[in-house]
């Protein structure tokens, strides 16, 4: 149902791939549900004054990139139903840190050895504890947080926090 609407509102691909790091830094092809209009990068450089996030990270209210489908997706989660399918290649898990881009990544070398210990996750920490209205420093603070406190236990409230913050 996901596909077809996106589909029907913009057309082709259906799925959006963007280069992140797993484990040790290898590259992979994150995929997502696509929730945003074909030309997004071009729009985001014509917004990217607007930015109301510190360091590489890019948000903003109302986002224009976002078509109607892509809002949904996004308010309900479902954008990121895709990276089961990374869980089950290996290369993310439930839950972990952030599975951030490669410049990204280089934008905090102090940090990045850490976060790439272990697998990225679908959900985390960064997920329940406000996401989008979390500075930078403050999402990787509670990456290292999550790598540094592991637990099964930890894991398995987590994926309870999610699943009730989606709900």
């Amino acid at each position: 149902i996901v596909m077809l609407l996106i589909y029907l509102e913009d057309g082709w691909p259906i799925f959006f791939g963007h280069r992140r790091e797993t484990v040790g830094g290898k590259a992979f092809d994150c995929l997502k549900f696509r929730s945003m209009r074909k030309d997004a990068e071009e729009v985001r450089r014509r917004i990217l004054a607007q930015n109301m996030c510190d360091g590489p990270q890019f948000f903003i209210d109302r986002d224009p990139r976002l078509t109607r489908i892509g809002r949904i997706i996004r308010d309900l989660q479902i954008d990121e139903w895709p990276q089961f399918w990374h869980v089950l290649s290996g290369k993310m898990s439930v839950v972990g840190p952030r599975p951030l881009p490669e410049p990204e990544n280089q934008y905090c070398p102090a940090w990045r050895e850490a976060r790439l210990s272990v697998r990225p996750g679908i959900t985390g920490l960064w997920q329940v504890a406000g996401r989008s209205d979390l500075d930078w420093r403050e999402s990787i603070q509670l990456d290292l947080h999550y790598v540094e406190n592991w637990s099964m236990t930890r894991d398995l409230v987590l994926i309870a926090r999610t699943v009730r913050a989606v709900v």
